[in-house]
């Protein structure tokens, strides 16, 4: 049987009682799959995916979840096409993660589970900063008449690099003169601080970033690493029979990334907004 009030999740291991660390199961949610044309079946994957871990067993996660085991067992061995709402909420709160990551169902966006299970792996003060960068950054939109039609411009600084860098200086610039095709995908506008992209870029010229879809072949992405922000061209090359992505320099033409050690592509270069328009 169940039971209300509990203390955290208590498992068993080796016959010795121990607490499991909430910090592996906010680890696990990074492995969830998704399968929105078969969630039942993406459902019993990911609670495979737990109770297959030695220190979670079947019974345990049952009693946590305050459901029986004769159901758990049923729905994960038996040929069960479907589960009680009630019972997928109560083994999402176990878990520590929403239904729609349990589930697979694809009713979130893979980008929302995405920052979802990055923000479970970061400590408390961490999140608590971003909740306030979202409420910040909703604020300074919400406050601008043109909300629907704006998009915030970071103003980019010099690193003691050379490079550029992200820093938590924006405004709001009015982007309803950009074509109707542009505008929508518009997210993040960067200004040049200086010359060092000089001719292709200016000081002051405002690089409307998109991420709509990924980079296409020859196209200006902007890529960060920590805070440095990167210009780079996406070129797609092969190597006898392999395909392989680089990425240039825009200032000497040298390749500084591939895909396979890019942290992170912010989005592409959509429009330029020069300093004199």
């Amino acid at each position: 049987m169940g039971y209300h009030n509990k203390q955290p999740f208590v498992i068993g291991i080796c016959g010795v009682n121990a607490m499991v660390d909430k910090k592996i199961l906010r680890r696990l949610s990074k492995d969830l799959v998704a399968n929105p044309e078969n969630y039942i079946d993406s459902f019993r994957k990911n609670l495979f995916m737990y109770v297959d871990r030695k220190d979670i067993t079947l019974s345990e996660l049952a009693e946590e979840a305050d459901i029986s085991v004769s159901t758990l067992r049923s729905f994960m061995y038996g040929d069960s096409t479907d589960c009680h709402v009630s019972t997928v909420v109560k083994l999402a709160k176990a878990l520590g993660v929403s239904c729609d990551e349990l589930l697979g169902a694809g009713t979130i966006s893979s980008q929302t589970c995405e920052a979802l299970q990055l923000m479970r792996q970061l400590p408390e003060s961490f999140t608590h900063f971003v909740r306030w960068a979202i409420h910040y950054h909703y604020g300074l939109l919400n406050a601008n008449r043109v909300t629907e039609q704006a998009v915030e411009i970071m103003y980019a600084e010099y690193a003691d690099n050379g490079n550029l860098k992200a820093t938590n200086n924006f405004e709001v610039m009015d982007i309803s003169g950009i074509n109707d095709d542009i505008r929508p995908k518009v997210f993040l506008g960067i200004k040049i601080p200086g010359d060092s992209y000089e001719p292709i870029y200016y000081p002051g010229d405002v690089l409307l970033v998109a991420n709509d879809r990924n980079a296409r072949n020859g196209e200006t992405v902007v890529i960060t690493t920590n805070d440095n922000l990167w210009f780079l061209k996406r070129m797609e090359e092969r190597l006898g029979d392999k395909k392989t992505v680089n990425y240039y320099s825009m200032r000497n033409g040298k390749r500084v990334l591939s895909d396979e050690s890019t942290p992170f592509v912010l989005g592409y270069v959509v429009k330029v907004i020069r300093n004199n328009e």
